[in-house]
């Protein structure tokens, strides 16, 4: 794991920390008390309590929001993903129209850029030469692999958006028993009404603390993600090239077939590396 992957992961992880540190706050000293008022204690617990039922929801919501967050860090990583360390490989057994040493080489390191090459060499299994129908795959391929990888990263903007609307409606409900005990003569008496424009506070504090940490991540790896399915994309345009070059210099006789594939003994030929792609399985679910 990267130096910068490490610190990225750590600062989800004390998402939480924070989080709650910026909430609760310090508490006024001992001395600074007006003389005789009760010493109130803050704690994590109380402020749960005080937040009443708006505040379980909103829990479940920052855990889901970091898990999301170290997943979407983790599956963003440009070697991950991109895998460049394999293109010179796939490069030069398309050179050689070794098709299945390609898609061999794609199953062996799954990936999403090993995926959507993989997806291309496979319309090469009924013998075909069609450049055209190899790039079409790809970018049929690109297009499954893009809402895939973006429905986790997805999910944090969900969570950026319901957890304020958890706090705004744990706002509303305890704003509607404040009224409640109003009405019911507790005016002259704030200690009653005390719990009830606590809960009204808490949520929305805790609403947004988890809102715009997950929306701030939700753009960082959002952002990630498309810079790498971009490279992605020239890399497999620079491989459907090589591609189109080699197969042109085989229609013109610059590059014989035979040292590459010997006939068989079933006198297959050239037809032998193509038609095995169909026994290498899909690195597709």
């Amino acid at each position: 794991m990267s130096r910068s992957m490490k610190q990225w992961t750590v600062v989800a992880l004390l998402w939480g920390a924070l989080s709650l540190g910026i909430a609760f706050g310090q508490q006024p000293p001992a001395a600074a008390m007006p003389e005789g008022q009760r010493k109130v204690e803050v704690t994590l617990w109380s402020l749960w309590v005080t937040g009443g039922w708006a505040m379980y929801p909103i829990g479940v919501l920052s855990i889901a929001g970091v898990a999301l967050t170290i997943y979407g860090f983790l599956f963003v990583r440009e070697d991950k993903m991109v895998q460049l360390e394999l293109v010179p490989t796939i490069q030069e057994q398309i050179s050689h129209l070794d098709f299945r040493g390609v898609s061999s080489t794609c199953v062996g390191s799954p990936g999403v850029m090993t995926n959507i090459i993989n997806a291309g060499m496979m319309r090469l299994a009924d013998g075909l030469t069609d450049v055209e129908s190899v790039e079409k795959a790809m970018e049929e391929a690109a297009v499954e692999e893009n809402i895939t990888g973006m429905r986790p990263i997805t999910y944090l903007s969900i969570i950026a958006g319901i957890s304020p609307m958890f706090g705004l409606l744990g706002t509303v409900s305890g704003m509607i028993k404040a009224f409640n005990k109003i009405g019911l003569g507790a005016m002259g008496d704030p200690e009653k009404l005390a719990a009830d424009i606590g809960e009204a506070m808490i949520t929305t504090a805790f609403g947004l603390i988890v809102g715009i940490p997950a929306m701030f991540f939700y753009f960082t790896l959002k952002s990630r993600f498309q810079s790498n399915m971009a490279k992605i994309g020239r890399v497999a345009g620079n491989l459907v090239h090589h591609l189109g070059v080699v197969l042109r210099k085989v229609e013109t006789g610059e590059i014989s077939i035979d040292q590459f594939n010997p006939p068989s003994p079933t006198g297959e030929g050239v037809a032998a590396p193509v038609a095995a792609l169909s026994t290498v399985p899909s690195s597709h679910p």
